[in-house]
């Protein structure tokens, strides 16, 4: 026997208003199929865990902290090597051993949904819930790289003709003159130049530059034919907008813009900076039944510590 709905008075419409397609009531009565993915407005790309160093010494250990030690001593050491005969060696001291001591902070981070809410919803929203949480995570670590980052103050570097934050205006931006004048300054302290990060504004002027598109003059083309930016003077381009915009209003710059770091490693491979690890980002899960909610959590213990300075070249050029 067939079924028959028996429309509300409110729902009834004459033949005009049904002949007219896309009327209210007519809507109300289409099915709607829901699409399986939920499009994300665009998030910042995470590559800078891939700049740094990672200690693991902590992990799994009841250690509070872990020190890293460095040395620029050895730059200048010379040992003695006279000698009288016949009476004991003259000994060199070694001096000036430096270090950090990396502390890690624990962060943690939970998201409860309902049952009721769960089960109602076309959405997954435990497994949207899981992406969010460990997005935040990430975010987190990169904005911390970028926070240590600017802690380098040692080598610097201006746009154009600037001298100081003060007196960088407009048109001193990023070009290639201004890479070649960093990555000189880290080869003359014996680093080789391996990242530049850089804000997608200056990556724009950047591009703009013949100079820089037709990476020929520098020898190859490895700036077209290595990804989208690939490298350029032997450091490899990384495009973030977590670098931190300098405004007028908030900065001493004379105009808008932002920090650029050029990274270095020296001979052995180090990198400027390290991630100290207590505890590795981890993810669980659990469904409460005396709440009937569900709940996602996220744990992290970590410390980013910049043990070679002298390998980070600030550079500070304006947007336009």
């Amino acid at each position: 026997m067939r079924s028959i709905q028996e429309l509300t008075a409110s729902a009834v419409t004459d033949t005009s208003t049904v002949s007219a397609v896309g009327t209210t009531n007519i809507t109300t009565f289409r099915m709607t199929k829901y699409a399986e993915e939920i499009a994300k407005v665009a998030e910042d790309f995470r590559f800078l865990q891939n700049v740094c160093d990672h200690n693991s010494e902590l992990v799994g250990t009841r250690d509070y902290a872990v020190r890293l030690f460095f040395t620029e001593a050895h730059l200048d050491f010379s040992a003695t090597t006279t000698k009288t005969e016949g009476s004991e060696r003259t000994y060199t001291e070694m001096t000036n051993l430096s270090y950090i001591d990396a502390t890690p902070t624990y962060f943690y981070r939970a998201v409860a949904i309902s049952k009721q809410i769960a089960d109602n919803s076309r959405v997954d929203l435990i497994e949207l819930a899981k992406y969010m949480i460990a997005q935040d995570v990430e975010k987190e670590i990169e904005e911390a790289i970028i926070t240590e980052l600017e802690t380098a103050t040692t080598n610097v570097v201006y746009g154009g003709d600037a001298a100081a934050e003060a007196s960088i205006s407009t048109g001193d931006v990023l070009t290639p003159d201004v890479i070649a004048s960093a990555v000189t300054t880290l080869e003359a302290l014996n680093y080789r130049a391996r990242f530049l990060i850089v804000h997608p504004t200056n990556k724009g002027a950047l591009i703009k530059d013949s100079q820089f598109v037709n990476a020929a003059e520098y020898g190859g083309r490895e700036v077209i034919l290595n990804g989208e930016i690939g490298k350029y003077l032997d450091a490899k381009m990384i495009v973030t907008t977590n670098v931190n915009a300098k405004t007028t209003a908030a900065t001493d710059f004379g105009a808008d813009g932002h920090w650029c770091h050029l990274l270095g490693q020296n001979q052995y491979k180090q990198n400027a900076a390290t991630i100290v690890w207590k505890e590795k980002p981890s993810y669980d899960y659990e469904y409460l039944k005396r709440f009937a909610n569900h709940y996602i959590y996220a744990d992290a213990a970590y410390d980013v510590e910049l043990l070679l300075e002298s390998a980070v070249v600030a550079i500070k050029v304006s947007d336009a």
